[in-house]
């Protein structure tokens, strides 16, 4: 069931974007708009290096720090899908992928993917206090 309402709504939106395009192409003209097209995705390609390599940094210094990424985690993964939306051609995809881009919209999904998910997200460890503090070990004395 949920896999058809998926497609049928990925097909949507590939209409709504031709159609899009094409009213906006007639517009601006075919020149015009293959310039934003090819733009569009020179622009994805170098938020994905340069904010992906940034996140990249605040993960690793997190990992640094023993504690968990979970916002720069989820920080990437809208950079990555802005980026991967800019790439691809049409102006909602181009909208979105730019509103990806802005941290007050990053800061938005972060909010709501705790609010959803966040029962399921693992607890971290309090300061000073690490997996190994859990063990206990138990010596048979014969």
């Amino acid at each position: 069931m949920w896999k058809w309402l998926l497609l049928a709504l990925f097909c949507a939106f590939v209409a709504l974007e031709v159609s899009v395009l094409l009213l906006v192409g007639g517009w601006l003209g075919v020149g015009w708009t293959l310039v934003w097209m090819i733009g569009s995705a020179l622009l994805g390609v170098m938020m994905v290096r340069v904010a992906g390599l940034h996140a990249l940094m605040r993960i690793h210094r997190r990992l640094r720090e023993q504690e968990l990424p979970t916002d720069e985690l989820l920080d990437m993964a809208m950079i990555l899908l802005g980026g991967m939306l800019l790439i691809a051609p049409g102006f909602i995809s181009d909208a979105i992928g730019l509103l990806l881009a802005l941290p007050p919209v990053r800061w938005l999904g972060r909010q709501a993917f705790h609010l959803f998910y966040g029962d399921y997200l693992p607890v971290p460890f309090p300061p000073g206090r690490g997996a190994a503090d859990d063990v206990i070990e138990i010596r048979a004395d014969t």
